[in-house]
């Protein structure tokens, strides 16, 4: 009688289903596979390692310019507070225009810092800031959100004048409909 076959199979390939399939590492099937698998995650690791390095890599350029950004930016302002200490001298006196003095070359000092420090030494003089003051920290990265959330803000609200206004010499309304001109009083 005819060995029932599972539903979808036509056939009994030979071999199939027995434990003939000896390995010659310990001589069992599964040594070979055990062997492949630990190959294939070795090799896995090593490519993880590899992308690792890269990103790394591409991430410390990342940071690096926005340093040189960030450092440039900071000589502008120390610049155009500096300027303005001869205006805050006619107006409100010397001493005032020292402190602004004293601002503007702080805030230079500080870009000059940033420019010489490599990414690895910022991060850590940033670790170390916020083991020492945790409280400083928050506060900083508060207000950090805080200003990134202004300017995002102020930048979709100009977009959004932009493409009102530019709807508006199109003749169109926002969602693309044709604006109606508002007719005359005859």
């Amino acid at each position: 009688m005819a060995e029932a076959l599972p539903e979808g199979t036509d056939q009994i390939v030979p071999g199939a289903g027995s434990n003939n399939n000896r390995d010659e590492d310990d001589g069992t099937s599964r040594g070979k596979s055990r062997f492949d698998a630990a190959d294939i995650k070795d090799k896995v690791n090593a490519k993880a390692a590899e992308f690792k390095d890269q990103y790394a890599d591409k991430a410390r350029d990342y940071a690096e310019q926005g340093k040189e950004r960030a450092s440039a930016g900071l000589e502008s302002v120390a610049k155009m507070i500096g300027d303005g200490a001869a205006q805050v001298d006619g107006a409100l006196g010397a001493v005032y225009g020292d402190y602004v003095r004293r601002a503007a070359g702080a805030v230079s000092d500080f870009s000059d810092t940033l420019r010489e420090k490599d990414v690895d030494e910022l991060m850590h003089d940033a670790r170390d800031l916020v083991r020492r003051s945790p409280a400083i920290a928050i506060g900083a990265a508060a207000a950090a959100g805080f200003l990134l959330a202004r300017v995002i803000k102020a930048g979709s609200e100009t977009l959004d004048e932009a493409a009102k206004s530019a709807s508006t010499r199109s003749g169109t309304t926002a969602d693309g409909a044709t604006a109606r001109k508002p007719r005359s009083a005859d």
